[in-house]
């Protein structure tokens, strides 16, 4: 049934008005100049998928060279020139061109290109004038549903180990399985991962921790022994017992479990992971650990900064059913990170042990409860309060750190009671406060 609704999606006659009309002109014109040139690659996968397509990439017979004098209307990023590519932008869309590759001793061509690709549904190329050229049955492979290396496995993995990734990436994605033959390989070459620089392993990453089945895409990075490399503390969530946990979870299906019911964002599938990671680490300083792994892997400031705002809290304790505590949690974490914190939270409840006629009340309260408060918008900083310090320090206080005291004291308060955030009540309020 599997591979007959795949094959209702295939779609085999591919029309130049299938193709983003920069990336056939880019084509067209090289044709023009007396050069071989093709779409290649996963943008002919995702077209017979009927898949939306971000990248397009062209192969051609043309010399670097050449095309970067052909294209001088372009925005042309010479990075990767030295092996044969180049990137074309135009109204922020990259396009990127390269060189037919060879193997070493035979002659560049279509041919020898599409056998250099990584795995066989990759390895197809179209243009008008020889339509889908298909010499390794990706299309085949497609309908089957399966991830397969192009020719030699081995020789794939060797040339470049992130392959690896991307054939566990590829199959999160599309819902394929990666053959058995590339399973061996891939478990057998595990260790080439050390070789690839962080940099790429995090890109791939991501894109399995965003795709439609992360759960999927974790089993076989711990399976193909390649999660030791990229977050060893996750892999040792593997056989963690916890009391909360069904009679056969251990802790690293039960945090797979609440990935794939979380929204597709990297916030909150971080969050997930790392909050989890946190709780069970023996480190003393537990707030450290996220900031530590995440810049192992490379990822940016932002990021981590909002992961480690999200993941000090203590998720237990916090409450949706009581706006109090919600505008609470506003004040510590900021009110653009409240539904964020919301989705995470919503993802517990769901898991938990509790009747479903329970759940099903607490996420109906919880959900009322926040769309209210954003609705609300009420005083949840000391900027949002309607007395300054300058106020206090005319009202007689000495500027220094009590004044502070003061605004926080008087932050609590209106915490509690927004509609204490007047001037003239909080003035009286100051005069009662000992502080």
């Amino acid at each position: 049934m599997l591979n007959e609704k795949k094959n209702d999606k295939l779609y085999l006659k591919i029309n130049p008005d299938d193709i983003d009309p920069k990336a056939l002109f880019i084509i067209r014109k090289l044709n023009d100049f007396g050069f071989e040139a093709f779409l290649v690659g996963g943008c002919i996968r995702d077209l017979i998928l009927r898949k939306n397509i971000n990248d397009w990439d062209i192969t051609t017979q043309a010399p670097v060279e050449e095309i970067i004098k052909s294209f001088n209307n372009f925005k042309i990023v010479t990075v990767g020139k030295k092996h044969g590519t180049i990137l074309l932008v135009s109204n922020r869309i990259q396009y990127q061109v390269s060189t037919f590759k060879s193997i070493i001793g035979i002659q560049p061509s279509l041919q020898s290109d599409l056998r250099c690709r990584d795995f066989t549904i990759n390895s197809m190329a179209w243009n008008e004038k020889n339509g889908l050229v298909d010499l390794s049955n990706g299309v085949m492979n497609i309908r089957e549903g399966i991830i397969r290396f192009t020719e030699n496995s081995q020789d794939r993995i060797r040339e470049d180990p992130l392959r690896m990734l991307r054939a566990i990436r590829l199959a999160s994605e599309l819902d394929f399985k990666i053959e058995k033959g590339a399973l061996e390989e891939i478990y057998d070459h595990c260790e080439l991962l050390q070789k690839v620089s962080i940099e790429r392993v995090r890109d791939e990453f991501i894109k399995i921790l965003l795709s439609n089945s992360p759960g999927r895409g974790f089993r076989l990075l711990y399976r193909l022994k390649l999660l030791i490399f990229i977050m060893p503390e996750l892999q040792k969530c593997v056989g963690i017992r916890k009391e909360y946990l069904q009679n056969d979870e251990d802790l690293f299906e039960y945090i797979l479990d609440l990935l794939e019911n979380l929204p597709s964002n990297i916030i909150l599938r971080l969050c997930m992971i790392l909050y989890i990671i946190k709780n069970i680490s023996k480190l003393e300083d537990k707030k450290e650990i996220t900031t530590k792994i995440l810049r192992r892997i490379r990822f940016k400031n932002a990021v981590i900064k909002k992961v480690n705002i999200m993941t000090q809290e203590n998720w237990e304790t916090i409450h949706f059913s009581e706006k109090k505590k919600i505008r609470q949690l506003a004040s510590r974490i900021g009110m653009e990170n409240l539904e964020d914190f919301w989705e995470l939270c919503k993802t517990l409840i769901k898991a938990n042990r509790n009747a479903e006629k329970s759940k099903l009340e607490e996420i109906r309260t919880g959900k009322n409860n926040l769309k209210e408060i954003l609705k609300e918008k009420p005083p949840v900083s000391l900027k949002d309060l309607v007395i300054k310090g300058k106020d206090l320090i005319e009202l007689g206080y000495k500027e220094g750190k009590g004044i502070k005291d003061i605004l926080n004291e008087l932050l609590n308060l209106v915490l509690e009671k927004p509609e204490l955030n007047q001037k003239k009540i909080l003035q009286n309020l100051v005069k009662n406060l000992t502080i």
